[in-house]
């Protein structure tokens, strides 16, 4: 491990630390946060594992191509956005908007978070153990999103494609259609909870999917 950071250092210079630490060979590294700081390991790619031990602020891991990011501590908003792949866990909760146009990877959040969570989601697993808000997956085109607790309203707004599963309560959003769990929702939120370590109940989660395929045009 190779710590990159103190309280002195502004974003630039952290994620200047990062790259200067990857070109040294070094793809494992543990970083001190002692401050929020918004847009930190961002476009990192596969090969590279960093430890964040404090909370972060927006767009944490934002542009991910491959590399894990683990958090110890809460996480500002859009946690992950665009990411292409790779893996990013939060131990803690998270803020608005995780996984914004995630296209590939997972991103497990083990507390709650906010509102608008996996919004425009191409391809992404996004787990939230705990409760969310309003407007989860929202125009989301595939990909999967897990929540265990309580979602909000509109849950599902228009959207297009994928999977939303929810263990708790919820107000389904236009084009979302809920249904029963089968065998495969099963077999698949169970390989999933047992690699995150997730303690839930699956027998208690419906699925959201979408109504129509083309929604706008009727």
């Amino acid at each position: 491990m190779t710590e990159v950071s103190n309280e002195e250092l502004s974003t630039r210079q952290v994620n200047t630390g990062i790259k200067n630490e990857i070109a040294n060979e070094k793809h494992f590294l543990e970083i001190e946060v002692p401050k929020k700081l918004d847009s930190i390991a961002v476009g990192l790619k596969d090969g590279v594992s960093v430890t964040l031990k404090g909370n972060v602020g927006d767009f944490v891991g934002a542009l991910t191509d491959g590399a894990k990011i683990e958090i110890y501590g809460n996480a500002g908003r859009y946690v992950g956005d665009n990411m292409t792949g790779g893996e990013i866990i939060v131990n803690g909760s998270a803020e608005d908007g995780v996984g914004f146009g995630t296209y590939a990877g997972t991103i497990v959040v083990h507390g709650n978070a906010g509102n608008g969570i996996a919004q425009l989601n191409k391809g992404g697993i996004i787990v939230i153990d705990g409760n969310i808000g309003d407007l989860a997956g929202l125009y989301m085109l595939s990909g999967d999103i897990i929540v265990t607790g309580n979602a909000g309203i509109d849950t599902g707004d228009w959207m297009i494609g994928g999977t939303i599963y929810v263990g708790g309560s919820y107000k389904t959003g236009t084009n979302a259609e809920i249904r029963e769990i089968d065998d495969e929702d099963r077999q698949k939120l169970k390989e999933i909870f047992s690699t995150y370590k997730i303690d839930a109940d699956i027998n208690n989660f419906t699925k959201l999917e979408p109504k129509k395929l083309r929604p706008f045009y009727g």
